[in-house]
């Protein structure tokens, strides 16, 4: 039997100042993507990064210019708290859009990923 919660990283290797794609499906055996999260290995690197937009499913998540640390958290906050709460079809939709790197990483490159949330309600 399947677990009723799988949690799906999007890798991204940042090589300098720019625009970096997103491009990812989410796993087919799960029906939603109910969170979200972002983390860097440079947290310098977070002042003023931000998405040049994330959509799933083509429906706009965040818009460009939405900064990734209102999706960042520390490593006070427990695990299950550190998502930002969505609820949108998963089943092998599409993940797109772009992080624009604003050059203030400590060193380059950095590694980020996109944590999604994945799950199958309990009937």
């Amino acid at each position: 039997m399947r677990r009723p919660i799988k949690y799906q990283i999007i890798k991204l290797k940042i090589t300098g100042v720019g625009s970096f794609p997103i491009n990812a499906e989410t796993d087919k055996a799960y029906k939603l993507v109910t969170g979200v999260h972002y983390s860097s290995s440079d947290k310098t690197a977070l002042k003023d990064t931000e998405f040049g937009k994330l959509e799933i499913d083509s429906n706009e998540i965040f818009g460009q210019g939405h900064e990734v640390k209102m999706i960042t958290t520390g490593e006070d906050v427990p695990p299950d708290n550190r998502y930002y709460t969505l609820n949108e079809r998963a089943e092998g939709t599409t993940i797109a859009g772009s992080i624009i790197d604003a050059g203030n990483a400590a060193v380059y490159p950095y590694n980020a990923r996109i944590y999604l949330r994945l799950e199958n309600p309990l009937t």
